[in-house]
């Protein structure tokens, strides 16, 4: 860094604009360097040479198709224990014709995504999901498909016995387009295991199953949970590590930080985290997100649901590109007491009043409609 020490943003700038992947301790080096906005600037910049000066969202709905589940991890809300079906009424497994409901509602609502995530509930045989991957199809036969979380992919394989590319291979026929990136949480082993349990897979076998879901032609997003009891080199090596994952088998279509968010979960309980992440941790992660890997992965998404809209709206001038969708009937982030709502006029003039143009579009980032 010699001839740099003065001015630490413009050699970093330098580092990154000539498309230097920089390493894990490179990008630690550079964090503590930077303050806040420079970080943000020189992110805010590669944002607008990679992707423009649009924000895009797609119009999605959320089913949770079972709130059951083996893991129990400390950082959700969701969940009830399997242990507790027939002893409580708060679990639940959605029918066919419950499924059919929510259709309904997702049309009405003009859904051109439907989001499908669950708990880890080993009483629900291969079938269940065919069954309502095909109802959702023959209800909305244009809908795209966006379905399970890794983690329940692998969990579903193991308890069905079948193997991962044999049950891709059969929701794909049910009507899976794409994988939704969940359950990546934080890669590093030690902090995995204060926030997950045994029954999630590691982060390793996480990163080796997205590579075998795309390598089938099936992609998804990629994402990662930060603001419990990481530390900041820990959510550096997470993005580096989809980053190269990215490069080795391509896939991702977009990466999302999901902010923590502690109300009613283990976590939080057991005094462990008590307070969400800091507004600046919140907007360095989107920055770092952008330089780190948005020359692999261009759609570096802003959630709403987790940031809150005022944060999203700065960080989507600081790196951000995307908001995800609009999460009609989201549950994971409702179990904590996070009761966002929106509308599309809402997610357009929240792009517009930043100077952007707001976008929808689909699952694979094509864009539908500008506003």
């Amino acid at each position: 860094m010699e001839g740099f020490s003065q001015y630490p943003g413009d050699y970093w700038a330098e580092q990154v604009e000539a498309g230097y992947p920089l390493g894990l301790n490179e990008a630690v080096n550079m964090n503590r360097e930077l303050s806040l906005h420079q970080l943000m600037r020189i992110a805010n910049n590669l944002a607008s040479r990679q992707v423009g000066n649009v924000v895009s969202y797609a119009v999605s709905y959320n089913i949770n198709y079972s709130n059951y589940c083996t893991a129990s991890c400390p950082i959700c809300a969701f969940y009830v224990p399997m242990k507790m079906k027939g002893r409580t009424d708060r679990g639940y497994e959605l029918s066919l014709d419950q499924v059919r409901a929510e259709m309904a509602k997702a049309r009405s609502a003009g859904a051109t995504e439907i989001h499908i995530v669950g708990g880890f509930n080993s009483d629900l045989p291969l079938e269940y999901y065919e069954q309502v991957f095909r109802t959702v199809k023959n209800e909305l036969p244009g809908v795209t498909l966006k379905a399970l979380t890794i983690p329940e992919i692998d969990f579903i394989a193991r308890t069905t016995g079948n193997s991962l590319r044999e049950v891709v291979e059969r929701f794909r026929s049910a009507g899976m387009d794409a994988h939704t990136g969940g359950g990546a949480e934080i890669f590093n082993a030690e902090v995995r295991k204060q926030i997950t349990t045994p029954q999630k897979i590691s982060g390793e076998k996480w990163l080796e199953d997205a590579k075998i879901i795309h390598s089938m032609g099936i992609p998804g997003n990629s994402t990662m949970t930060y603001g419990h009891v990481e530390q900041i080199e820990d959510i550096i090596d997470h993005i580096i590590r989809i980053r190269d994952n990215q490069r080795e088998v391509p896939g991702f279509l977009s990466f999302i930080p999901l902010k923590f968010s502690p109300d009613n979960t283990p976590l939080q309980k057991s005094g462990k985290v008590r307070m969400p992440a800091s507004g600046d941790l919140d907007l360095r992660v989107i920055a770092l997100a952008r330089i780190l890997a948005g020359s692999d992965i261009p759609n570096i998404s802003v959630y709403w649901v987790s940031l809150g809209k005022e944060i999203a709206q700065v960080a989507l001038n600081g790196g951000g590109s995307d908001l995800v969708g609009t999460a009609f009937s989201e549950k994971i982030f409702g179990a904590t007491d996070r009761k966002e709502v929106t509308s599309t006029e809402e997610l357009n003039e929240l792009v517009r009043q930043i100077g952007k143009i707001p976008a929808q579009r689909d699952t694979f980032y094509r864009i539908k409609n500008y506003f």
